[in-house]
């Protein structure tokens, strides 16, 4: 399993050229230590921002100074496995990479289907807090079709948990799923109850080009007119044309029989391509596509499906030319560049989706605007917030 970093002034550093300052960084090994460390914030009334892997460190409110960096990298590990019942309890401070080499070593083989961007840094938490995801969202969904419970501290030191190892039908709030996205301004998480998946039989990662932004969007028609089932697609554009990665999971019969029929339906519209087995080969493809530098700065912009092409397009000029890519699948575009023009053409272009930022200077948060709705706000958050954080030692996420 991936070790996480023992480098504590990197929080620190992150932070700084984020435009926070902060005073210092705690890094407990265990939850019993955060909890000691949040029991003093309350009492002495300080300020403390978790960081992970921190490479969404503005999909929450980052404030102006901060008392303690509370990093949870120390937090890593497997706290249980439950193979016959397919789920598992996990740390939030561990890497979705430590996570996927751990299960893969079990029995036959087992998976984790979240795959944001920098997976060899980001934590589990921090996926969890940021409501992150990626190109396989299209087949298995987001955090909350994974999430079955967490465990927590709340600002005063004490234990929350909610959910569980197995679904059920309860009444209520389902305050596993609704904490999803809340970017660490309810309560710190410790824990996390996922689902997990066996290994498919076999892997494969198909790559087309086209040379015209028409050719992709009847290409991507066509794939979802069809009865193929990728596990994600991507699009990203180059100085040829577009550039598509369309992967496969199942069977071995049924991934070959994938391949040729998309090899086949991609020629048919002008496209040209090959198909490449093996897990290894398509999560290396895949990852080489959606990632960029890992300090750039980055935002997250939704569209409707259909219009995600176009919007790629006119996102990718926006930037100049620094990496943009497409989740095909669900209408997501990652921009690593960010500044007023850009986000202000993403937030044109997203009229009918949103636009999140994920690593971003302060000075550029300052000015986004709300992030909430008044009503959801007024009447949900505000009341949970009160509950779990009465004293704001947590940066507000409102």
């Amino acid at each position: 399993m991936n070790k996480p970093t023992t480098d504590n002034g990197a929080p620190l550093r992150t932070l700084e050229s984020m435009g926070v300052a902060a005073k210092h960084v705690e890094r407990p090994k265990k939850e019993r230590e955060a909890q000691q460390i949040l029991a003093r914030a309350g009492r002495e009334k300080l300020t403390v921002l978790p960081v992970g892997g921190a490479t969404t460190i503005a999909a929450g409110i980052l404030p102006e100074r901060v008392d303690i960096v509370l990093d949870t990298t120390g937090m890593a590990g497997v706290a249980a496995f439950d193979m016959s019942n397919l789920n598992m309890t996990i740390l939030s401070g561990t890497t979705l990479d430590g996570i996927n080499e751990f299960l893969a070593s079990q029995g036959k083989g087992f998976f984790l289907p979240l795959d944001p961007p920098f997976s060899d840094r980001a934590t589990i938490g921090g996926v969890y807090a940021s409501n992150g995801s990626g190109p396989s969202r299209l087949r298995y969904g987001t955090m909350r079709d994974q999430s079955l419970g967490i465990r927590g501290i709340d600002a005063g030191g004490g234990e929350v948990g909610f959910g569980g190892k197995t679904v059920k039908n309860v009444s209520g709030y389902d305050l596993t799923k609704f904490l999803i996205g809340s970017a660490g301004s309810l309560c710190l998480i410790t824990a996390i109850n996922l689902r997990v998946y066996p290994l498919p039989g076999a892997s494969s990662v198909c790559e087309v080009t086209f040379q015209k932004l028409e050719e992709v969007e009847k290409f991507l028609q066509a794939l979802r007119s069809s009865v193929l089932i990728p596990s994600g697609v991507v699009v990203e554009p180059g100085k040829g044309g577009f550039r598509i990665l369309a992967a496969f999971e199942g069977h071995p019969l049924a991934v070959e029989r994938e391949n040729k029929d998309l090899l086949a339906m991609a020629g048919n519209l002008g496209g040209k391509g090959e198909a490449k087995m093996g897990r290894d080969v398509m999560r290396h493809e895949v990852k080489g596509a959606i990632e960029a530098d890992g300090d750039a700065m980055a935002i997250k912009v939704t569209v409707p499906i259909s219009e995600g092409p176009r919007a790629l397009a006119k996102l990718a000029d926006l930037a100049g030319g620094a990496k943009t890519v497409l989740f095909a699948g669900n209408g997501v575009l990652l921009v690593y560049a960010a500044d007023e023009r850009i986000i202000e053409g993403a937030k044109a272009l997203a009229s009918h989706g949103y636009v999140v930022p994920l690593r971003l200077h302060r000075s550029l948060l300052s000015k986004w605007g709300p992030r909430v709705d008044a009503t959801l706000e007024q009447f949900v958050l505000r009341p949970i917030k009160e509950k779990l954080d009465p004293a704001s030692v947590f940066p507000s996420i409102l």
